[in-house]
């Protein structure tokens, strides 16, 4: 009786470790990868858009730093406070936080702190230090990180940078 118990016990706890990833609560976001090297060199500066999904605020003088979860940062000129000019998107993948010190905005790229600089007229932006894996890569907006079946569907040299609703 008690081998047959214990036999019963041990199929159980088997079976939920090797089908319990599959029945944890479903979430409704999937992470979206991007490999190292195109994440690096995909931080740069783009004509301004509109805003979806801001996250922290960021003011240094005259300009409002706004950060678009997981996409990158805003910048508005609020030289006129009545009038402020949304004039400048810089596009870094996973970021999600940002500050300031004395004229180089330091942000999250993904796993990566970066160290950026825009030249005199922003027309610019340059990455002058990288930092590599100084943070964990992004959980889902819902609190979950990657499956066992994700993590082993991950691409070679790839990186969640961002998690998109299914």
């Amino acid at each position: 009786m008690k081998k047959k118990l214990t036999y019963s016990l041990f199929l159980f706890l088997l079976f939920i470790a090797v089908a319990g990833f599959d029945i944890l609560p479903n979430s409704t976001y999937e992470p979206v990868f991007m490999r190292r090297s195109e994440m690096e060199k995909n931080v740069m500066l783009e004509e301004p858009r509109s805003i979806k999904n801001p996250g922290k605020i960021y003011l240094k003088d005259h300009l409002i730093f706004i950060n678009e979860k997981y996409k990158g940062i805003h910048v508005i000129d609020n030289s006129d406070p009545e009038n402020p000019e949304n004039i400048a998107f810089v596009k870094v993948d996973g970021c999600i936080d940002m500050a300031m010190k004395s004229n180089v905005l330091y942000a999250d790229n993904a796993v990566d702190l970066i160290a950026l600089k825009f030249d005199e007229n922003l027309s610019a932006i340059n990455v002058v230090k990288r930092i590599k894996n100084v943070f964990p890569e992004p959980v889902s907006p819902d609190g979950r990180g990657l499956t066992w079946k994700e993590q082993q569907a991950v691409p070679e040299d790839a990186i969640v940078v961002r998690w998109e609703p299914k």
